[in-house]
């Protein structure tokens, strides 16, 4: 059975209007031209300007750190990012203090999860997130238990 034959002559006439794409955009006025070569061009937006700290900012920046303050809670405060924090704090020679559980915590936090203590609970103590207490038990071999205490 021929296309013409089941369609008829005005599904035919559709048919090839429609089937050409290049020549049916062109005729078309709302929709837009598709880019034919091969080459991407990338959109810039405008974004926020760079924001530099003053040398005094960057002194009660260090203080602010050494004074217990988490590097996030300092971008936070000087409307920079956590890693441009960091930037600063190496220049001036300050040594960034460690994330997560020291050894000696770590046998502790096994401890108190065999007795039962939530990771929430056991991350409240050492201040560090359940996550990150989940994740040291777990590579320490620590058998887990799921979200209602019981054993997997």
């Amino acid at each position: 059975m021929r296309l013409g034959t089941r369609l008829g002559t005005r599904g035919v006439d559709l048919i090839g209007r429609y089937s050409n794409r290049a020549s049916w955009i062109e005729r078309v006025p709302s929709v837009p031209k598709v880019a034919t070569s091969n080459r991407t061009t990338t959109v810039r937006t405008r974004g926020a300007a760079a924001r530099r700290l003053s040398s005094q900012q960057v002194t009660d920046l260090v203080k602010a750190y050494q004074d217990g303050q988490t590097v996030y809670v300092l971008a936070d405060r000087f409307g920079i990012h956590r890693t441009t924090v960091s930037a600063h704090l190496h220049r001036e020679g300050v040594c960034l203090r460690r994330q997560g559980l020291a050894p000696d915590d770590i046998a502790h936090a096994e401890r108190l999860y065999v007795e039962g203590w939530s990771l929430a609970r056991i991350g409240g103590r050492f201040n560090v997130d359940a996550h990150t207490v989940r994740r040291v038990l777990k590579a320490g071999g620590v058998r887990m238990r799921d979200t209602h205490a019981r054993e997997r």
